[in-house]
């Protein structure tokens, strides 16, 4: 499984990387050891890859029930892509977002390495699924996202894309 995800996270560095110039002498390399260190919650790497700044982390989502799970929040520059590594959920993506606030509140990314965006209220999410262990979802920046129910701990890889470089480099 981590092969699989590190293959992954490696052709997402390729591909975010287009045809722009490189600026980088050589790949970037995040192992196994890096990935199960890293604090979770946290991007604990963030690349300039010449059009974006490319992040992975780590998250963690405690087991909740539903309702409690997560509010629904978009990402106003960041593309992500979350590999599931351990556990199962239920996520609902897209619909129409109302009474929004701006998040992070001081609309700064503070080196959290998750970019700006808003939150809200969605009262009909588009689609609404199970996610589980090996599972890839990919969210468009712009589109709403959020867990409704989380039965079991859920542990997964977020691979962040940002091409307006609002993400923090580490």
């Amino acid at each position: 499984m981590t092969r699989a995800i590190l293959k992954i996270c490696a052709a997402l560095l390729i591909v975010s990387a287009g045809a722009a110039a490189q600026t980088n002498d050589s790949a970037v390399y995040v192992t196994n050891e890096q990935i199960q260190a890293a604090t979770k919650n946290i991007a604990f790497r963030i690349v300039d890859v010449g059009n974006a700044y490319v992040g992975v982390a780590i998250q963690h989502r405690p087991k909740a029930p539903g309702g409690q799970a997560g509010r629904p929040l978009v990402h106003s520059t960041v593309t992500e892509v979350y590999i599931v590594t351990a556990g199962s959920a239920k996520m609902a993506t897209g619909g129409m977002m109302v009474n929004t606030g701006t998040w992070p509140a001081d609309n700064k990314d503070n080196g959290e390495g998750i970019g700006l965006g808003f939150t809200g209220t969605v009262a009909k999410p588009n689609d609404v699924r199970s996610i589980k262990t090996g599972d890839v979802i990919i969210i468009p920046r712009g589109m709403p996202h959020w867990f409704t129910d989380v039965p079991e701990d859920l542990t997964y890889l977020v691979v962040r894309i940002d091409p307006a470089k609002t993400i923090v480099p580490k």
